[in-house]
């Protein structure tokens, strides 16, 4: 139910960390990302609108969402605010691993043109 999607996710959190950390490649973070919205299905329909996810097509997608999310008004209801939150916070982490598979990316590619200029 989405009243507990705050307590829930606490519990689930470190399975979906170790999903993301796992995840080597840009498009294995959106398929966890997509995930993650398939799993939890029942809370879309309970947002408000303007909190809806993206189709999550392209990388800043991610973080685009997370902000989005985090800052989202709903004035005194608690449990929104909660919902809001533990959401914000998975997109977040989604976001720092997809900045962090770009830099590792990007790194590679890096050393490689290096080491091809030495040869």
């Amino acid at each position: 139910m989405h009243d507990d999607f705050s307590v829930r996710y606490q519990v689930e959190k470190p399975i979906w960390m170790a999903r993301l950390s796992r995840a080597e490649s840009a498009s294995d973070v959106m398929d966890v990302t997509r995930e993650f919205v398939r799993t939890h299905a029942e809370l879309w329909a309970w947002l408000p609108t303007d909190c809806q996810p993206p189709p999550f097509t392209v990388a800043d997608d991610i973080s685009h969402y997370a902000l989005t999310l985090y800052r989202k008004e709903v004035g005194e209801d608690l449990h929104m605010t909660a919902t809001l939150h533990a959401l914000a916070s998975f997109f977040s982490e989604a976001a720092h691993r997809m900045a962090t598979v770009f830099a590792d990316h990007r790194e590679s590619v890096s050393r490689k043109a290096f080491l091809d200029r030495q040869s």
